[in-house]
């Protein structure tokens, strides 16, 4: 049993990783966005935008099996931050 349970812990801890570095490569193009989005005087928060990745993401979260309660609190957190990050590009 020990062993089995270290082999799936093994798996998720690399798949996290692979979250994590996707996740920074993300907030990098965020922070690019939010520099030039300064330059042009655009406001960092696109609401149609946003509207449109949340139906994308439900939509694709949906086919893979993905409760639309997780798809919805998962990128409404990297939205809150990609925000932030967008408005502190400097």
């Amino acid at each position: 049993m020990n062993d089995k349970l270290e082999k799936w812990r093994k798996k998720i801890d690399f798949v996290d990783e692979k979250i994590l570095a996707l996740l920074a490569k993300r907030m990098s193009i965020v922070s690019k966005i939010g520099k030039l989005k300064k330059k042009q005087k655009v406001s960092a928060l696109d609401k149609s935008r946003w509207e449109q990745v949340l139906k994308s993401s439900l939509k694709k979260g949906e086919t893979l099996g993905l409760s639309k309660d997780l798809i919805k609190a998962l990128f409404s957190l990297i939205h809150k931050y990609s925000i932030k990050t967008q408005k502190e590009a400097i």
